[in-house]
């Protein structure tokens, strides 16, 4: 196979994570290029970066940078007006967590909480502009003025849920190539198997419709139900307990087979 050349940054979230992609990517002959990311948005010179090569980015840091850079941008699976939560819901229509779910601006939404009380509230985009969780009025306005979030930002607003249980799907070519559990019960679980239910139901998710050749699809439980949460760009998306390595493997066939 034609060698792929990955820029994976490295002060990205736990170093060990790191060093697994490099070793793995290394023993099948691809080349990883590491690469520290500062609060600049520009992405510093890699040198030993061949130019013809097919390539991956990774990190969590290269979806600001990445998109419109010459030559980093072909390693993006990524188009910020398809990651959107109600692009989600038009290709997997029917299949959302949240099914009472409504789109309205940053400032619409303030004024349904200050009348209703708490709601789930995230961005429309698969941005980090503030974070998705249950607020009220008072705690919405906080997190987002602290980060002076427009208010004329498309939100989403939906009813709070009890979530069993949250899984990932990393997908490659409408194939699930790799899942892990990730929270149980509001925490940190990469340990517990993955239903076979929800296996297939992602499986059907992805050939139904896909936002990318490459992404994360996040499912989850509630009630007994299994719904869509979002899809996640996979160059900077957790592998939490998935066998990493074999996703690498999808991911490389693809971008090999492509190039």
């Amino acid at each position: 196979m034609r060698a792929v050349h990955w820029v994976i940054q490295e002060n990205q979230g736990d170093s060990s994570t790191v060093r697994r992609m490099v070793q793995a990517l290394e023993s099948d002959g691809h080349v990883p290029h590491l690469v520290w990311l500062v609060k600049s948005l520009e992405v510093p010179p890699i040198p030993d970066l061949p130019d013809g090569v097919p390539i991956v980015c990774h990190g969590q840091g290269f979806v600001t940078r990445a998109l419109h850079h010459p030559r980093l941008k072909a390693g993006m699976f990524f188009n910020p007006e398809i990651f959107r939560w109600e692009a989600f819901r038009s290709g997997w229509a029917g299949a959302m967590l949240s099914s009472d779910a409504r789109a309205m601006t940053l400032s619409e939404a303030q004024v349904f909480l200050r009348q209703t009380g708490n709601a789930f509230v995230r961005p429309d985009a698969d941005s980090k502009i503030f974070e998705g969780g249950v607020y009220d009025a008072s705690g919405l306005s906080a997190v987002t003025e602290a980060t002076a979030v427009p208010a004329s930002t498309p939100v989403i607003v939906a009813s709070t849920l009890d979530i069993e249980a949250e899984w990932r799907f990393f997908i490659v070519d409408r194939e699930v190539v790799g899942c892990s559990e990730y929270r149980r019960w509001g925490r940190p679980s990469t340990d517990g198997a993955v239903p076979r239910l929800a296996i297939d139901f992602a499986s059907e998710l992805a050939l139904r419709w896909s936002p990318s050749g490459v992404y994360c699809l996040d499912l989850a439980s509630s009630g007994g139900r299994f719904g869509v949460v979002e899809a996640n760009c996979f160059n900077a998306s957790r592998f939490y307990g998935v066998v990493m390595e074999r996703v690498l493997r999808a991911v490389n066939s693809y971008v090999v087979s492509r190039s």
